[in-house]
This record gives C-alpha cells, sequence and structure tokens, in this order.
C-alpha cells in the first residue's frame, strides 16, 4: 500500500495513535475505518486470478460491463460534484496567489471527466482487440453485481441530498476519494501478484493478456496514484481549514463521511466476481441463490464484527438516512490556503508527459 500520504501512513503505523480522531486528516480516520474489509476489497480472489491471466473471457466480459455502468455513475457524481461547486463558490484569490480549494477541486474534476471519457474508450478499444463481448448498457439486471447494485444505490444517495452549507462538497468528494483510493491499491496489489513481471509472455493467458498488458498497468501506474494522492491532499486540506480544529465541525464531517465510506468498502468487496471452480462465476460473497441462480434475498454479509447490512440497500442499517440528514454547521470555508505544489493530472492509460 502507498504510503505517499501522512494519512495513509498514520492509519496503518503501529505509533500510539487514534487514527479515527485526527481532524488534520479525514482520510486517515476513514482508513482506519474497518480495515479487515478494506483488506478483503483489495485483496480479492479475483484480481489474483486477474495478475495470473487465468480469467477466461466471459467472465472478464460480465465484470467490465458491471464496471463500465459503475463508470457511467461515476461520472455522474463528478459532473454534480462540479455543478455543486461551480453555482456555490465566489472566488476570492488575489492575482498570482496559490489557488484555492475550490479552484483545486474544479480542476481536478475536470480532468477526472475527461480520464473517465477515456476509460470508457479504454474498454471498447481492450474488448474489441482482444475479442471480449460485452454486454452493452443499460445492463438488465440479471446481469448486474451486487456490488454494482449497491454503487447505483450510493450514488442516487449522493446526489438526492440537499447541499449542507458546511463544505457543501464533502459527500461528493468523499464518494470520489473512496472509489479511487480502493480501486487503485487493489490493482496495486493485483500487480504484485504478477508472477511473470520480469518477464511478461501473454501466449498462455486465458484473455490473451487484457487484463496483464492493458488493464492492470493501467490501474496501477504511478501517474493513477498522484491522481487519487492529488485529490486525498486537497480533501484532507479543506476539510482542516474548515474544522478549524472546532470539535462539533469536526464530528459533524465524521457523521457525514464515515457511512460512504463504509458503503464504498460495502459495494467494493460485492463487485469482484467469485473465481470457483477454475473458472470464476458473478456470485457474489456471502449471498445465496437458489436453484435458478438469483440471489434469494435473505443472506447479507457482515462488513464487521459487529456490523450487519441493511436488508434493502446492502448498507448499514442508518447509512442511507444519515446521508440524507443536513448537519448545519456555522462555519464557512476560508478561501485562502497553502497549497502544495505539483498537483498531478493522470490521464487514464496515456502517460504524463
Amino acid at each position: 500500500m502507498s504510503k505517499h500520504h501522512p494519512g495513509s501512513w498514520v492509519a496503518h503505523s503501529k505509533a500510539d495513535i487514534d487514527p479515527t480522531d485526527l481532524p488534520w486528516a479525514l482520510t486517515t480516520h476513514l482508513l482506519a475505518i474497518n480495515h479487515q474489509q478494506y483488506l478483503r476489497a483489495t485483496k480479492d480472489p479475483f484480481l489474483e486470478r486477474a495478475a495470473k491471466g487465468t480469467l477466461p473471457k466471459p467472465l472478464i466480459a460480465q465484470w467490465l460491463a458491471n464496471d463500465r455502468q459503475y463508470l457511467q455513475g461515476y461520472l455522474s457524481t463528478i459532473s454534480n460534484t462540479l455543478n455543486l461547486i461551480r453555482s456555490t463558490y465566489k472566488p476570492t484569490t488575489a492575482p498570482g496567489a496559490e489557488p484555492d480549494i475550490e479552484t483545486r477541486l474544479i480542476s481536478w474534476l475536470e480532468a477526472g471527466i475527461k480520464n473517465g471519457e477515456r476509460e470508457l474508450r479504454l474498454f471498447q478499444e481492450v474488448a474489441e482487440i482482444y475479442s471480449i463481448d460485452i454486454h452493452p448498457s443499460p445492463l438488465p439486471d440479471n446481469i448486474k453485481s451486487e456490488g454494482l447494485r449497491r454503487y447505483e444505490a450510493l450514488f442516487a444517495s449522493v446526489a438526492s441530498q440537499v447541499p449542507n452549507p458546511f463544505i457543501p462538497w464533502l459527500e461528493g468528494v468523499v464518494l470520489l476519494w473512496s472509489t479511487e483510493k480502493v480501486y487503485y491499491d487493489a490493482w496495486s496489489w493485483a500487480r504484485r501478484q504478477d508472477s511473470q513481471s520480469s518477464l511478461r509472455n501473454y501466449e498462455n493467458d486465458q484473455d490473451g493478456g487484457a487484463m496483464r498488458r492493458e488493464f492492470i498497468p493501467n490501474w496501477s501506474n504511478r501517474d493513477f496514484m498522484m491522481f487519487v494522492e492529488q485529490l486525498e491532499r486537497i480533501l484532507n486540506e479543506g476539510v482542516t481549514i474548515a474544522v478549524d480544529r472546532n470539535e462539533e465541525r469536526w464530528r459533524s464531517v465524521k457523521s457525514r463521511a464515515d457511512p460512504i465510506w463504509r458503503a464504498v468498502l460495502d459495494a467494493e468487496e460485492a463487485f469482484w466476481p467469485a473465481v470457483l471452480g477454475g473458472e470464476g462465476s458473478l456470485v457474489e460473497p456471502g449471498v445465496r441463490r437458489g436453484a435458478d441462480g438469483n440471489m434469494d434475498g435473505t443472506t447479507l454479509r457482515s462488513t464487521g464484527d459487529d456490523e450487519v447490512l441493511n436488508e434493502e440497500q446492502g448498507v448499514r442499517a442508518g447509512d442511507i438516512t444519515t446521508l440524507h440528514r443536513n448537519e448545519h454547521g456555522g462555519a464557512i470555508m476560508n478561501e485562502k490556503q497553502g497549497v502544495q505544489g505539483g498537483d498531478a493530472k493522470w490521464n487514464g492509460h496515456v502517460p504524463l508527459v
């Protein structure tokens, strides 16, 4: 796991630190929640099989179809967050001064839209080159994975909220960072499982090399890491400035961010297809199926030692309610702040220049 940002380092250090209560790093707080589930979501057997070239094309096709539809919801979240910031932001930065939080967020979100659109093209290009038959969007219910259903519910929940006057962009940015973080960490772990990393030969890969030659390098490279860490810096700095060591504001931020992080872990863990009998299938972990192969609706995974999922949404009882609740605070975002230089922009599968 990357340790480039102090939030990541503190969350997994053995120092005498309470990682769940560090107002200077919201991401540190989030990474300390349900760490075992985070490991499950980012070290799934599907990822290992992808790194070894042993995933059959039909399984990859089903997974890619779900991932592509997820990406469409992700792009909608970026657009909604971008429109929200543009509609509420009044720039006050003097010419020549360091850009403020909102300006940096707008730049990241604009780059994110371009990246997402490029990613959709990548899916199509790889599918054509490697003869992977991806089901067209929108997906019918029998093709959707449980993970996709959970992501769609989460995207819809965040989109339906009335913006909170205190850090109105918080939910959208936490959602975007959370999805990017777990995705990068998952594929970085997959890359490390590739035993042929020093001498690549794709002749025996069941997918012809689609995962090991195209997708895994695209989702685990340094450019993507910098893109994710850029948003992490912006999020942490923006929250730190707004909270300004006020305990009530910090509690409000945590109460709004925690359910989103938990829901992302739930969705991501359920998103990976279960690989069974050497061939794999889209049977989600912990979900029982009837004779017809459909979910029976009675089995739900626990995401922690004492945590039970809501039977309808696949998230904890109260999570969606929490997402809809407005926590009004009295603080206004400080427009001026020190910004680290060198914010990187990831441009999908094209190396930075």
